[in-house]
């Protein structure tokens, strides 16, 4: 069993159809029923869980075999900072706690400065917090930006 965070996004989707055609076990995690509702038609199972809350991210992870993990973007938070440690940390415990092996973090290129890099800098920090989970292997994927709908007027 795989559980994807974020399964609804541009990313998890991904991941989470590739795992599913393939015919593996797939638990995916997002922030409404309705929304997994097409991963689940295709042969996911639901789970409506916080990324801030430890304790349901704990049984959520328990007994799988794999978490694709990321940290999605709150740029409306009063402190974005605060809030990626809040995911990041709330992630490394549930980890930690359910005993999980294997983890892939989606960071972001930037990500390898602790400082200077705005909210990439943040996710820097987080990969330290998941990197320090004993006996899980962390693989964190730092992708470019494609660019296109990230600065107004480039495509």
């Amino acid at each position: 069993m795989y559980v994807i965070t974020g399964a609804t996004g541009n990313t998890g989707k991904i991941v989470a159809e590739s795992l599913l055609a393939i015919g593996e076990k797939v638990r995916v995690i997002g922030r409404s029923a309705e929304r997994l509702q097409p991963l689940v038609a295709k042969g996911a199972e639901a789970c409506v869980a916080d990324v801030k809350d430890e304790a349901a991210l704990a049984k959520v992870f328990t007994g799988v075999t794999a978490v694709y993990a990321m940290n999605p973007p709150n740029m409306k938070a009063e402190d974005v900072r605060s809030s990626q440690l809040a995911v990041g940390r709330a992630l490394a415990g549930a980890i930690g706690k359910a005993g999980v092996k294997h983890v892939v973090f989606l960071s972001s290129v930037g990500a390898q400065n602790a400082e200077g890099c705005g909210p990439v800098s943040g996710l820097h920090a987080v990969e330290e917090i998941l990197n320090a989970i004993a006996g899980a292997n962390v693989l964190s994927l730092r992708p470019a930006s494609s660019g296109e709908g990230d600065v107004p007027g480039h495509k």
